[in-house]
């Protein structure tokens, strides 16, 4: 790569330096159980027990929540209060939570006096009392009708279910409830409990997750039943699915969740989990929060959880790392997202710009906590400048024993995409991909791979490679390090050469977002001009149009090269002028156009065109005639020349006095001439010009 675009992706990096600070949580984020969140008016609204109180946290972030203010909202007094939740429901807020006033726990409800999250709050009573239920949540279905939905044991002994009813007004059921879940599989059976029923719904289609088996044991999970029928009360129209989030090193037991949607649009899973094994339904439990999708059929796919001291980046952007690699020494190397800094391990040496690595056994260790809910999509990108290549050998490689994901080279300069190599936990499918563009050795060139979920693709030099290859994959999980420049499952492979901004994103980049972070600069395009022909004396005039591809568009500059005399072309909308010559008629004039942008290095395009100029009639006198006493004549020709009119006494004499220089609009024109009569006899003659 020519060292003047170098020059240009360095500054632009620089610029980038100067990012908003990102929101980034720690799984887990806080101690805390069965976590209820409401986003509204741009704030996350938590709610938890204390067994006596409802506490409120709010947070502009959900990572927020962790040091938010801690106030009480209601105390319904000590009777084993449990699983609070706060809803929004016509411009109040309704407070639901589960008590032991003495003969078991009933759901209660609270209502808000005003539209303060704080309260005051007035008690509105129980909302089902014929037998023990708890964990009450509203589901608003269609027509904006809500349903209450909660878990019970209806007989003593019996199991605990899911149950439905629908709801005259926010405090007061509108029927009996109906069963729409009990633990009839396996993976629910280890305490026959159904419980913390969520209902959701996107795009008109109606869920509820749910949490299984016992929360005193490890194997508490989530379910899932989707309504696939008519009936939102009827059993039969709901389909159950699951497990769907089990347990991982790290956590235990991970239910009892709710489902927020943020601003952007990103959809969360809120849970609780143990650290530790066997630790129960206590208050060792701690809440956390990652992303779950959406797949083609308008299923969610809530993922894997993620290991204790995870770090997630909550922006729109999912930009995980990004280690720009402008340090010019120190043994560590900044993360500019979130996280502490990568360690280099070998003897890297600092390139200014970039790292240079040996690929003996230089690397970058960014930590286990990075890059663990890059689960369903991802991004992974950086500048390189290789010196050779080998088989396997790791730019930006998650895990050290298994690896969910990885961007590493191969022996032809191509690049090579590994996905779920030593099947990380919670991984479906596998597989290596190499691109079809190859590297060049020695230069600087920007290389990155993305998933979407259905294809992957490779870019060299923020141009789409003509691979792309169709993959059903889900990226597992391992709490190991993200690594920049080693490659170490199933053998150590260390790239050699400099690397420098390393990116790493949940999500995949468009091709138009992979130019940006690229920072390549590309040529601006004219669109062509025909060849022209005009009448010596004419002028043309003819505008050159020009598109830039950067986004946003960079000031344009046009020039002319090369022209005949006299022609010009305006720098800022690139109209071309010229008014040929009388004595230029019978030529042809080459034109030669330029337009430049004002990117680092300035890049330009030209083209040419071709200018005839054609001889324009001969200009003639018509009769003349007088008009009260005044001499007049028509002359006739072609529009374009200027037309001046000379006068004499004589054809012989040696000076004619000019009387009138026109450039008139239209042919013939009429010349007068006061003066006639003032003379003997007077001679005319008419010249064209320039």
């Amino acid at each position: 790569m020519p060292r003047a675009k170098f020059c240009f992706c360095l500054l632009s990096v620089l610029c980038w330096l100067h990012l908003a600070d990102a929101a980034c949580l720690t799984d887990p984020m806080m101690q805390g159980q069965d976590p209820a969140v409401t986003l509204q008016n741009g704030l996350y609204h938590l709610v938890q027990s204390d067994g006596c109180n409802i506490h409120l946290r709010r947070s502009s972030t959900i990572g927020g929540l962790v040091t938010a203010s801690d106030s009480v909202i209601f105390s319904p007094g000590c009777m084993e209060v449990w699983a609070p939740e706060l809803h929004w429901i016509n411009n109040r807020w309704y407070l639901y939570y589960s008590m032991n006033p003495g003969n078991g726990h009933r759901v209660y409800v609270a209502e808000s006096q005003g539209t303060s999250a704080t309260g005051p709050y007035v008690w509105r009573g129980v909302l089902f009392n014929n037998f023990w239920n708890i964990d009450g949540n509203v589901l608003r279905g269609p027509g904006g009708q809500l349903y209450y939905l909660c878990s019970g044991i209806a007989t003593n002994g019996g199991a605990q279910n899911i149950y439905i009813a629908p709801m005259n007004s926010p405090t007061n059921l509108g029927g009996s409830l109906s069963m729409l879940s009990t633990p009839d599989q396996a993976w629910e059976r280890n305490g026959l409990v159904n419980e913390g029923p969520w209902g959701f719904q996107r795009d008109g289609r109606y869920f509820i997750v749910y949490s299984a088996s016992g929360c005193w044991t490890d194997d508490y999970t989530l379910g899932l039943l989707t309504f696939t029928g008519t009936n939102l009360l009827d059993r039969a129209s709901w389909t159950k699915t699951g497990p769907l989030f089990t347990k991982r090193p790290g956590a235990y037991g991970p239910g009892h969740n709710c489902v927020v949607t943020d601003t952007a649009g990103q959809w969360w899973n809120i849970y609780h989990a143990n650290n530790n094994t066997g630790e129960g339904c206590g208050g060792l439990r701690k809440i956390r929060a990652q992303r779950f999708y959406w797949d083609a059929n308008n299923m969610p796919w809530f993922g894997t959880p993620v290991p204790t001291n995870s770090l997630v980046q909550e922006d729109a952007s999912f930009l995980v790392a990004r280690l720009p690699f402008f340090e010019t020494s120190g043994a560590t190397a900044a993360n500019y997202v979130c996280g502490p800094p990568a360690t280099l391990q070998g003897g890297p040496v600092w390139a200014n710009p970039g790292l240079r690595l040996d690929g003996t056994n230089d690397f970058a260790d960014c930590g286990a906590g990075l890059g663990n809910d890059v689960q369903n999509s991802v991004t992974l990108a950086a500048w390189v400048r290789p010196e050779g290549f080998s088989d396997w050998a790791g730019l930006v490689v998650k895990g050290s024993n298994a690896s969910p994901y990885a961007l590493q080279t191969w022996s032809d300069g191509s690049l090579r995409f590994s996905a779920n190599w030593g099947t990380p936990a919670g991984a479906t499918g596998a597989g290596s991909w190499n691109s079809a563009a190859k590297m060049t050795d020695g230069v600087w060139q920007h290389v990155a791979v993305t998933y979407d979920g259905v294809k992957i693709r490779f870019y060299l030099n923020a141009v789409a490679d003509s691979a792309e290859t169709a993959q059903v994959l889900r990226f597992g999980v391992v709490n190991e390090p993200l690594y920049i420049g080693a490659d170490f499952p199933g053998g150590d492979e260390f790239f050699k050469g400099t690397i420098r901004d390393v990116r790493v994103y949940g999500r995949a980049l468009s091709a138009a977002e992979i130019k940006t972070i690229s920072g390549i600069n590309t040529a601006p395009v004219l669109v062509p001009v025909p060849d022209q022909s005009l009448l010596a004396g004419q002028t043309l005039a003819v505008t050159n149009v020009a598109t830039d591809a950067e986004a946003p568009p960079q000031i344009l500059s046009f020039s002319l090269l090369s022209g005949p005399p006299g022609a010009s072309v305006n720098a800022a909308n690139g109209v071309f002028t010229w008014r040929p010559a009388i004595a230029q008629a019978g030529t042809t004039n080459p034109v030669a156009v330029a337009v430049s942008d004002n990117g680092a290095p300035i890049l330009s395009a030209t083209q040419s065109f071709q200018v005839a100029v054609l001889r324009p009639a001969a200009p003639a006198f018509g009769p003349v005639g007088f008009d009260g006493g005044v001499m007049q004549v028509a002359v006739t020709g072609d529009v374009g020349p200027d037309y001046s009119i000379y006068a004499s006494t004589s054809l012989t004499a040696a000076e004619w006095a000019l009387l009138l220089v026109t450039n008139p609009p239209a042919l013939p024109f009429l010349f007068v001439d006061p003066a006639a009569t003032n003379f003997p006899q007077r001679y005319y003659r008419v010249q064209l010009g320039p």
